[in-house]
């Protein structure tokens, strides 16, 4: 299987219903954040990964406050990393068959009452060939490539752990998948300049289709992305969140996702929405371009049913 799954900071984005979302710049970089407090509850897929890569940033209050909260990312059934107060400390354990590592002496490099960033990667093996590799805060803290471990058959093995116990450890910033990631790599929420739409504007932010086939297509301020990061930075992922996204009776039922360049428009993943009124969409996909190619580019939405 391939797959990229990126989530600024929103519960409704997960597999389960049980998170919730927190609005606030100082809890992280992209303004949204959650918590999530159900184990081995996160993300489900309907194939197991044979290797799993997470970038994600977690807002750690001061542990001497913490109480009853902990941090697992995770696939499986005990293959995670862990965060977690211990001693008026924040202490990092990995664990997969045994424990890995766990570290008491980290306030030389995690910052309390601020965002840290965790880099993870795991990869299943039976030979002395299984890899656990941590990266918090740009500091290498765990680099194994001899493990023997096989989540294959866990009880939980197409299941990623998205966990934390309560607003103590506020989870944002995630790129989840079984390729590589980059550890300087990042969720960035992209500007809007322009939005054309044949839907009716409800004047709050939201827009609604009332017939088959309307669009919304967003352009990105281009200028404003290259300013903050640079026309050449690289894109290697683009993630479209409808939230909510609903619908309201029978009939009109889904959401493609649409990208527009020039004349040419690209349909990608059609999604089934439901008449929650606080449920979500988001189509995600890898790509692999600079900013300054972004530009010419608008992305959206076309209803159907």
């Amino acid at each position: 299987m391939a797959f990229r799954y990126i989530n600024p900071g929103y519960a409704e984005l997960l597999s389960t219903s049980g998170g919730t979302t927190v609005t606030g710049k100082q809890y992280s970089k992209t303004g949204v954040s959650f918590w999530q407090p159900e184990d081995h509850k996160g993300l489900t897929f309907s194939e197991v990964p044979t290797e799993f890569y997470a970038k994600l940033d977690m807002y750690l209050k001061n542990p001497q406050n913490a109480s009853d909260v902990r941090l697992e990312i995770g696939i499986g059934f005990g293959n995670w990393v862990r965060v977690y107060p211990h001693r008026g400390k924040w202490d990092i354990e990995g664990h997969d068959a045994s424990t890995v590592f766990d570290i008491y002496e980290t306030a030389d490099f995690v910052r309390s009452d601020a965002v840290n960033t965790l880099w993870f990667h795991i990869k299943q093996g039976r030979n002395n060939d299984g890899i656990f590799h941590v990266i918090v805060n740009e500091r290498e803290i765990c680099n194994k490539r001899d493990r023997n471990f096989w989540y294959a058959n866990d009880t939980y093995a197409n299941t990623i752990t998205v966990l934390s116990k309560n607003d103590d450890i506020l989870i944002s910033n995630l790129i989840f998948s079984d390729e590589e990631i980059n550890p300087k790599e990042q969720v960035v929420m992209l500007p809007v300049k322009e939005t054309q739409t044949n839907m009716t504007d409800c004047g709050d932010g939201s827009y609604e289709a009332t017939a088959a086939n309307q669009e919304l297509l967003q352009t990105v301020d281009i200028a404003a992305l290259s300013t903050q990061y640079g026309a050449d930075s690289r894109v290697t992922g683009i993630s479209l969140i409808g939230n909510p996204a609903y619908r309201t009776a029978e009939g009109l039922c889904a959401l493609t996702a649409i990208e527009k360049s020039g004349g040419t428009v690209t349909e990608y993943r059609r999604h089934v929405v439901e008449q929650n009124p606080n449920s979500t969409v988001m189509d995600t996909r890898t790509v692999s371009m600079t900013i300054a190619e972004v530009a010419g580019r608008q992305f959206g939405w076309r209803a159907g049913t």
